[in-house]
């Protein structure tokens, strides 16, 4: 895949996002991945609280919402099913709406995520793990 994005790979987003935001991620599930995520946090620390964690688990067929406040992860939701597969491409939108986020895999409405923490807070999106990076938008 032409012009891949280095993994872990950290988007600033010092205004915070809100209602409107639309994170963009595409790239290509490697053919042995075992999982990957996308993190919303609210600083750029280590040890960041999470807005949101989107983390699909090939390893598990499955993909993991949670949120992270204080250090403490929050309950897990779970979506349907898997729409990734290995040694395939992939675009996810996560758009904020104001009850939460919005998660759109290739075409379809996949899970929304309540909101556990205000948007605003939200500093930096992360995307880790095993994933090829084509690109990150946010707009």
């Amino acid at each position: 895949m032409a012009g891949s994005i280095a993994v872990p790979h950290k988007t600033s987003l010092p205004e915070g996002i809100r209602v409107g935001t639309v994170m963009r991620i595409q790239g290509v599930v490697p053919e042995k991945a075992g999982r990957f995520h996308v993190n919303l946090l609210c600083s750029e620390e280590q040890e960041a609280d999470a807005a949101l964690h989107f983390n699909p688990r090939m390893d598990l067929s499955e993909v993991v919402f949670n949120s992270k406040e204080r250090g403490a992860w929050g309950r897990e939701e779970r979506g349907p099913g898997l729409p990734f597969q290995r040694g395939k491409p992939f675009e996810v939108l996560l758009i904020t709406t104001e009850e939460g986020f919005k998660t759109v895999v290739g075409d379809t409405e996949y899970h929304h995520f309540r909101h556990r923490m205000p948007p605003g807070s939200v500093r930096q999106l992360e995307v880790g793990g095993d994933v090829q990076l084509g690109s990150v938008r946010v707009f």
